[in-house]
């Protein structure tokens, strides 16, 4: 059962569904804790892998390279972000970096999308990452990569159960998972939530820009 739940953390994934086959129930954290029979370090470990793999499907959010703390950008347009624990730790001298390569910010200007590192293009490559690399599955009878990125913000939402109308938790936006049209509410979506015909989107090779 460790190894289970290790196999659906290690795919970036925060929830467990039931191991038996057929069985779509999802099951909360205390009873896979219970059933895998963690030690307090493993449970401590898996929450914070759980933690970690939700946090970052959200690209507002994204690690300090020097200090593993979460750090949140308020514009998705710029790629400089500042870590208040490490600017702490210089005596109150900024410690910014760059939430695409993640190296320290060399730009003279603190803001913007290019850092000034070599080799940085400026663009989202983590979260790209994983969508050109998660699995593909039969999503009510058809084959569809199992994330996807909000078209308005860019927040990665994993394709669970039921219909194929998605919200975003990151904007509220609404879009189907198949061809990822969106509209302002689920009503105004034109796509069938069970049985769409629509032409399903290749894997996104680029992510929105705008803020939640």
């Amino acid at each position: 059962m460790t190894d289970y739940c290790l196999s659906i953390l290690g795919q970036r994934k925060h929830v467990f569904p039931c191991p038996n086959l057929g069985c779509k129930t999802e099951w909360p954290f205390f009873v896979v804790a219970h059933v895998a029979n963690l030690t307090p370090q493993q449970r401590q470990e898996f929450e914070t892998l759980i933690q970690d793999n939700e946090t970052s499907k959200d690209p507002r959010n994204q690690r300090c390279p020097t200090c593993r703390t979460w750090c949140r950008r308020h514009d998705l347009n710029e790629n400089c972000v500042e870590c208040s624990v490490c600017t702490a730790k210089q005596g109150g001298r900024r410690f910014l970096y760059c939430c695409d390569c993640l190296r320290e910010w060399k730009a003279s200007i603190a803001g913007g999308r290019t850092c000034g590192n070599g080799g940085c293009g400026g663009t989202d490559s983590r979260r790209l990452e994983i969508l050109a690399s998660c699995p593909e599955k039969t999503i009510l009878r058809r084959l569809a990569p199992v994330i996807r990125g909000c078209p308005k913000c860019g927040t990665l939402l994993e394709y669970k159960d039921a219909c194929t109308q998605m919200c975003c938790t990151g904007c509220q936006h609404y879009f189907c998972f198949y061809c990822l049209k969106g509209a302002n509410t689920k009503a105004e979506l034109k796509c069938n939530p069970y049985n769409a015909t629509c032409i399903i989107a290749p894997r996104q090779a680029t992510l929105s820009s705008t803020s939640p």
